[in-house]
């Protein structure tokens, strides 16, 4: 775990903890591949976040954060209830499912009790006894990130374009909820899911309090849509697969600031990718470098956490 993140208080010397350490190399899945302990990713994230671009600037007066690809909406929740963001709106087709995040805060587990002195400090929004409170699920539009399509929809003007970009974004929501989300590409992805858009249908979505909450906080309103892009001031994509371009070209139209921790490659789906120097991005190593030079501005860090680690991000 990070220390400067706060997950853990002490140092562990993994080459002296002999046998105890074999459950590091377990496979997972079933697979082929090893473990990957990476379950405080949106922590690491975060705090990466608050240390680079400060808490007054993610803080902005009107400004919204988006988390592209946001999945469960976990980041977005704990950038709201840990670090005090105003607003932090998840863009990504799939249902929000913030079950855990709650269930550790309904335990007080993001306390200062419990946190400590040391590492409160990543925990500003949290007082002891907060979780008398109600933690504030993060907005979501459900939909999937498309680059050019969200800029016209965000920038229409005239009747005409507006009701032409409604029209989409009701289109972008009805396809959303039918896409048939599988266990398919496990070796694929870290978090263990993809999607199938061919396998269509009547999903059965989750109905417990948790998901009728989150569902609730899905944005039906067009207009409410184009409001939440338009004030967006930082985009951000943990894992974000296929979505890693499109958000610096959204970033880029709109000229805010982006930060990106790639992952797959997706080398057929993307087959006109290609470095500077005319190599094709095939590896995870070239997607980096392919984001980097997506803008000059860009800088690369390494997060403090297994598997895909590797962060793109530009300063506003």
């Amino acid at each position: 775990p990070s220390l400067q993140a706060g997950l853990c208080a002490f140092s562990h010397n993994e080459d002296a903890r002999g046998s105890a350490a074999t459950n590091l190399d377990k496979k997972r899945y079933g697979g082929r591949r090893n473990y990957i302990r990476n379950q405080h990713k949106n922590s690491v994230l975060r705090i990466f976040l608050m240390q680079t671009y400060g808490i007054e600037y993610l803080n902005q007066q009107d400004g919204v954060i988006i988390d592209a690809a946001g999945g469960k909406g976990e980041l977005a929740w704990e950038l709201i209830n840990l670090s005090g963001v105003k607003d932090c709106v998840v863009v990504d087709p799939r249902q929000l499912n913030l079950s855990l995040v709650q269930t550790k805060w309904k335990k007080g587990l993001f306390e200062k009790k419990r946190t400590g002195p040391v590492f409160s400090k990543w925990y500003p929004a949290c007082e002891d006894g907060c979780k008398m409170r109600q933690s504030k699920s993060p907005r979501h539009l459900r939909c999937f990130l498309d680059g050019e399509a969200c800029v016209e929809f965000m920038t229409a003007t005239s009747k005409e374009d507006v009701h032409r970009a409604d029209e989409w974004y009701q289109n972008q929501l009805i396809r959303a909820k039918e896409i048939s989300w599988t266990s398919k590409g496990l070796t694929q992805h870290e978090d263990g899911t993809s999607y199938n858009e061919e396998e269509a249908t009547n999903n059965v979505e989750t109905k417990s309090s948790e998901a009728i909450e989150t569902a609730e906080s899905e944005i039906s309103s067009a207009q409410e849509a184009r409001n939440v892009l338009q004030k967006s001031h930082l985009i951000v994509g943990l894992h974000c697969d296929q979505a890693a371009g499109e958000i610096v070209d959204f970033a880029s139209a709109k000229n805010i600031p982006w930060c990106v921790v790639p992952c797959c490659t997706y080398s057929e789906m993307f087959s006109c990718r290609k470095l500077a120097d005319g190599t094709r991005v095939t590896s995870y190593d070239h997607l980096v470098q392919w984001l980097q030079e997506r803008d000059p501005r860009a800088k690369v860090a390494t997060l403090d956490m297994e598997g895909k680690n590797k962060v793109v991000y530009t300063l506003p």
